[in-house]
Parts: structure tokens; C-alpha cells; sequence
């Protein structure tokens, strides 16, 4: 499948008399979706912002989460590889240095492990992925399968999670996460030794 590279500068339509919406009105409807459905609504991600998990709960999240960090790379690298424009892969080149790293920076999986080892986990079991729950196997291969088998198109737009996670990062830096999971886990320490 040929990409072509979008002409952000270019006049778009501003009706649709030709059935288009334009450029800003795409952004503000898949806003809206992940403002409504994105998962930092579900209970489970309210009560984890809230601190009412348990040690369980928070460490099986961060293992199951570590996993599925851990494949964003490799996501992004099938797409890399499928894309046939240089620009096109220049740029999402980057996805795959954020997350892996390279001589500069740790990149964000280490930060997901260091996390995963803040609730107290053993680093070398989560690398491994023991104790993953089969279904976060299942549906994170699954998503590998997306991008290697659907079109080029789907593979980037199952990327579009990003333009909802940005806030999300952003709200739990604001509430300090890591500092949170350190007092969650005094706090457990804590009440075991009373």
C-alpha cells in the first residue's frame, strides 16, 4: 500500500458538500471519543488514581501493563517496516526510540520496569512475563497480528491511543504516581507489621 504524505499547509473541505470533514473536525470527533472511552475512565483505572487498589491488584496491573509496553516497539517497528516512505519512517522511527531507548535515554519501558519493581515485583519475572494473565497475552498478540496483517492505514491508526495517553501521562504526573505507589506500599508494609 502506498502512503503519501498529508500536506497539513493544503486548503481541506469546510462542509460536507463533499462528504469530507476537515482535518480539525477528525481531531475534535476522535477527541471526544477518547475523552468519553478511553480507559483512564473504567473503574479499575479510577480506583488505581484514587489509591483504593490493593498491593495485588496494583502490581498485577503494572505486570500486565509492563507487557504490553514492552510490545509497543515491536508494533511500531512492523509498521516501520511497512511503510514505503522515507519521510514516513524518519518519523516513526521515533516511536521505537521512545520506547526502547538509545544511547541518550533509558526509554519508557526501563520506566515501566522500574515502576513494575516499585510495587514489588521481581524485575527478571516481569521481564519474562511470568504471571501475565493469557488474556493480555492473547490481545496484545493480537494487536501484533493487526499491524502485521491489515492495511497500512489500520496498523497507524491503531496508534491513535496516543492522542488521549498524553493526557492521561500528564494527570498522573500531576499526582505524582510514583511518589503514590511508594506510600501504597509503606502504607501496606505498615499495617502488616501492626
Amino acid at each position: 500500500m502506498a502512503v503519501r504524505t498529508v500536506d497539513t499547509t493544503a486548503p481541506m473541505a469546510t462542509s460536507s458538500d463533499d462528504g469530507l470533514i476537515t482535518l480539525d473536525q477528525l481531531r475534535s470527533r476522535l477527541r471526544t471519543v477518547g475523552e468519553e472511552r478511553y480507559h483512564h475512565k473504567h473503574p479499575f483505572h479510577l480506583m488505581m488514581h484514587e489509591g483504593r487498589l490493593s498491593r495485588g491488584q496494583l502490581q498485577a496491573w503494572a505486570l500486565n501493563r509492563y507487557y504490553y509496553q514492552s510490545i509497543i516497539p515491536i508494533k511500531d517497528s512492523i509498521i516501520l517496516s511497512r511503510g514505503p516512505d522515507p519521510a514516513f519512517r524518519r518519523v516513526w522511527r521515533k516511536r521505537v526510540i521512545d520506547h526502547d531507548g538509545d544511547v541518550h535515554s533509558e526509554g519508557g519501558i526501563k520506566r515501566w520496569l522500574k515502576l513494575a519493581e516499585a510495587t514489588g515485583l521481581d524485575r527478571e519475572e516481569v521481564r519474562a512475563g511470568k504471571g501475565t494473565l493469557p488474556a493480555t497475552r492473547f490481545a496484545v498478540n493480537e494487536y501484533l497480528n493487526i499491524v502485521r496483517s491489515r492495511s497500512l492505514l489500520e496498523a497507524v491508526a491503531s496508534s491513535l491511543t496516543e492522542l488521549f495517553s498524553r493526557d492521561l501521562i500528564s494527570l498522573r504526573m500531576e499526582r505524582d504516581f510514583a511518589s503514590t505507589i511508594r506510600g501504597l506500599l509503606a502504607d501496606w508494609t505498615i499495617s502488616r507489621c501492626v
